[in-house]
């Protein structure tokens, strides 16, 4: 019954069944293993070919690392290229990423952990990305597009972990995107079959033609000025004056929003949090208006342009401009010291040569007799000769003395002397003037200066304007700093009611520095808009823009004029009632004198 059975139909077939799982069971088993020697080649041959076509330039690449292992890095020293930095998101690089290799376990950690590339200082979003993430589907890959689309990241190609890698791109400025949106997802096919494609082609397509970017300005004049919505009566600020200009040559428009707080200095911390203007950045906005200092802490976190201005701002010090002296001080104030000393010892040598030569018995009325030749009251003059040209000799030397002193104090009518200017840093503290320096200057100083022990200035200096008004109207006891270009504004404000000036700027500045617009990294064409702002200094309409703003500032100051029974008499009038009286006083006495011994002779 055996043989019958295993001979049976069913016996064969189950025979054949067997014999066909064992044979397929090794081909799968062969065809796996075969299927993970090509996967493990064609992976990595595509990631080094890739690498060695399109990220040749430059000195070093960064290898991140999101979760896998130094699987990339060992793919890439076979291939012998360049300088390979591996590393990880929260490390903080202190040279240029000149190009990513990313390699994640996945693109929610890719998501999570991409914002540690982007607060750190040498952040590169210009340059090419490669980025390989394990586990990856279509819903997966619009995720990371849009995080790669909101901190500007353009050059990007992104590969599945399979056999065959999938390459997939965007470009956030096809169909007049801007940067700002993307249509479609680019699929570039299998990795093998990439060879003969560009897969970092220029995506620039359409420039910023019908773009509209978000700006944020202070009200900061001359470089930004504050104006009612649709108002056509006041001119732009520098600032948005050229990127006006600029966007009628490149056909695109920015919409401009005026932030409330703009004092307030931008500072960077060490954990890349910033506060001030600079902030709205990292809010979403494109670029920042309102006389911005370029800094090298705000290089390493964002882009910019400069030099559109001609000339460079300076930090000056402004005090109290020298006023009149008292006026009864003119009297004495008309000679020098050495011009006073040199007509005393005249007076005592005339003096010692009257009294040796003839031993007068009153010598008093020897002096008596010297001060009315000097205030050219006329007298008799007798004895000899020789006598008498002596007297001559003095009479004539206090007569060039007297015309040069009168002479000398006319002119004080028209030039009157002043008090002495602080004019240096060496008066500020000879004469103990004490600090009255805005918040933001103090800042900026600090930043700038590396200076920890800024001033300690009172509560009335706080904002820029105050402190230059509170040291006008100060008595020569404060000083302040501010910029040059800000108080070439504003310096009317600062006059008298006769057009004259009350403050004093120091010639030498404490430092120069220089202003730019600053953008997101990232921002499209930024060497386009460098070379149309110096295009714009270079013809002369920028500095044309600013002679207008101060015109159109300073144009409604109406000034007195003074008039000639307005002047300041320089000699005050109880001087010369003085002057008269203690004449007369004198004048007579000498007819009383006079009398009593006409009386005692008769």
């Amino acid at each position: 019954m055996v043989k019958i059975f295993e001979k049976s139909e069913t016996c064969i077939i189950g025979k054949m069944l067997l014999r066909s799982c064992i044979i397929l069971s090794c081909i799968t088993l062969v065809k796996g293993g075969i299927e993970d020697i090509r996967t493990e080649g064609s992976k990595g041959k595509c990631i080094g070919d890739i690498v060695k076509k399109y990220f040749e330039r430059g000195y070093s690449m960064s290898v991140v690392h999101m979760g896998n292992d130094n699987e990339i890095v060992e793919i890439l020293n076979t291939k012998e290229l360049k300088t390979i930095i591996s590393r990880s998101p929260q490390s903080n690089m202190s040279v240029m990423n000149e190009h990513y290799v990313i390699d994640a376990n996945s693109s929610t950690y890719f998501i999570k952990q991409f914002e540690y590339l982007v607060y750190e200082k040498r952040w590169n979003p210009t340059t090419r990305f490669l980025i390989l993430i394990k586990n990856l589907n279509l819903n997966d890959l619009y995720n990371v597009f849009d995080i790669l689309l909101k901190y500007h990241v353009v050059n990007t190609l992104i590969l599945n972990n399979t056999a065959d890698p999938e390459l997939y791109t965007y470009n956030p400025f096809e169909n007049f995107g801007c940067g700002r949106r993307y249509d479609r997802i680019i699929d570039l096919g299998k990795c093998s079959k990439s060879h003969t494609k560009n897969l970092y082609p220029i995506k620039l397509i359409t420039g910023l033609r019908n773009c509209t970017f978000n700006v944020t300005s202070t009200h900061w004049p001359p470089f930004t000025i504050k104006r009612a919505i649709n108002s056509t009566n006041v001119l732009a600020g520098i600032d948005e004056y050229i990127f006006r200009e600029i966007s009628q040559l490149e056909s695109f428009n920015i919409d401009v929003t005026f932030m409330d707080n703009g004092e307030k200095f931008t500072t960077i911390s060490e954990n890349m949090s910033i506060d001030g203007p600079l902030n709205s950045l990292q809010q979403g906005k494109d670029m920042v208006f309102g006389g911005l200092v370029l800094m090298e802490a705000r290089t390493d976190m964002f882009q910019f342009i400069y030099l559109h201005l001609l000339d460079q701002d300076s930090l000056v010090y402004l005090v109290k401009k020298a006023g009149r002296v008292q006026a009864w001080r003119n009297a004495y104030l008309v000679f020098q010291v050495d011009v006073w000393l040199t007509l005393l010892f005249i007076f005592l040598l005339y003096f010692l040569i009257f009294v040796l030569f003839f031993r007068p018995k009153d010598k008093l009325w020897v002096v008596l007799k010297m001060l009315s030749f000097m205030f050219s009251s006329g007298t008799c003059i007798r004895g000899s000769f020789f006598k008498r040209s002596i007297f001559i000799a003095w009479v004539w030397c206090s007569y060039f003395f007297c015309c040069y002193y009168q002479s000398t104090f006319s002119s004080i009518t028209t030039h009157p002397v002043m008090e002495h200017q602080i004019a240096t840093v060496e008066d500020l503290r000879r004469y103990n003037l004490r600090p009255c320096v805005s918040e933001t200057i103090l800042d900026y100083i600090k930043a700038a200066l590396n200076n920890t022990q800024p001033y300690q200035t009172d509560q009335q200096c706080k904002k820029l304007l105050e402190s230059i008004k509170f040291v006008s109207q100060s008595d020569y006891e404060y000083f302040t700093i501010v910029n040059q270009y800000k108080y070439q504004y504003y310096k009317f404000d600062f006059y008298d009611e006769y057009g004259e000036q009350t403050l004093y700027k120091f010639e030498k500045p404490i430092f120069s520095s220089l202003y730019c617009v600053y953008f997101n990294k990232g921002f499209p064409y930024l060497d386009k808009l460098q070379m149309h702002a110096l295009r714009l200094r270079e013809n002369g309409m920028i500095n044309a823009h600013i002679s207008r703003l101060f015109w159109e500032f300073q144009r409604h100051y109406k000034f007195k004029t003074k008039k000639s029974k307005e002047l300041e008499v320089v000699v005050p009038l109880y001087l010369i009632g003085f002057g008269y009286f203690l004449s007369t006083l004198v004048f007579v006495g000498e007819i009383l004198i006079k009398k009593v011994r006409d009386k005692n002779k008769s």
